[in-house]
């Protein structure tokens, strides 16, 4: 019985339309290098992983907390450098059961890893379940996290989809609204034409706020950035950025809290 975390880049499939060979090369070297990096950083004591193209599997060596709370902390640093050193937005889910990595070699020239265990198609199967650049959890390692209060604020129950979720997040609204990285994000966002996982991490980074002044800043500053604070020259970037808000696949929570900052710059 493992943790096991899958982790791959949001939009990557779209992305790999606009890139010749030497620029996909070069996206997914940097992806792997970041993720290195953050290994080394933590060097964990409990863990084990590999990269295959845009996904990262890491599993760890047995279900202590100590085991639990290194997959969290790795998982949370290479989520956080992807964005901030490549803007990559990661989305993935960790999941708790067998799982197994075999090495099986017939010939010289033939090498194959094969993945076994329940864990790893629970987490690939979850990753896609919350419309989110985040971790989704399973009720097993949500309840298991309880234990871990370091993760209290940016773990949490959500039912704001049909299902319940379990949500680990990596992006909240101090981290996006330190340096440039809420400009990052819009230009991101933007690029995608505003598809719902964006509006959602905005919901989820907001999750739980009760300082409204840093909700209106947030959004504030998100309008700021799509009209480049040229209204007149800008309303099609604006209209859009409203328009797909109100997308079937976005929470309605998010839509509320948006109308509630839209009345209060009206009146």
């Amino acid at each position: 019985m493992k943790y096991v975390a899958f982790l791959d880049i949001l939009g990557f499939k779209q992305m790999l339309k606009a890139m010749d060979q030497n620029n996909a090369t070069e996206f997914i070297s940097d992806f792997s290098r970041t993720a290195y990096l953050e290994w080394e950083k933590l060097n964990p004591c409990f863990l084990n992983g590999y990269i295959v193209s845009d996904s990262f599997i890491i599993y760890s060596n047995n279900l202590s907390e100590d085991a639990l709370n290194e997959l969290l902390h790795l998982t949370d640093n290479i989520c956080k450098s992807e964005f901030s050193e490549n803007s990559i937005l990661i989305r993935g889910a960790i999941a708790k059961g067998g799982f197994d990595k075999l090495e099986a070699k017939e010939l010289n020239t033939l090498k194959k890893g094969l993945i076994v265990g329940q864990a790893y198609v629970d987490a690939y199967l979850l990753e896609s379940t919350v419309k989110v650049p985040g971790i989704i959890l399973s009720e097993q390692v949500y309840e298991d996290v309880q234990n871990i209060s370091e993760f209290s604020n940016s773990i949490f129950e959500d039912k704001a989809s049909e299902r319940t979720s379990y949500i680990f997040r990596y992006l909240s609204s101090d981290y996006l609204l330190r340096e440039d990285r809420l400009i990052k994000f819009v230009k991101l966002a933007q690029k995608s034409g505003w598809l719902p996982y964006y509006y959602n991490a905005i919901y989820f980074a907001l999750k739980n706020e009760n300082n409204n002044n840093k909700v209106d800043q947030v959004f504030e500053n998100i309008l700021c950035i799509v009209c480049s604070k040229h209204p007149k020259e800008n309303w099609k970037d604006i209209d859009t950025f409203i328009s797909n808000s109100f997308d079937k696949n976005v929470i309605n929570a998010f839509q509320k809290r948006l109308l509630r900052f839209l009345r209060q710059k009206l009146f």
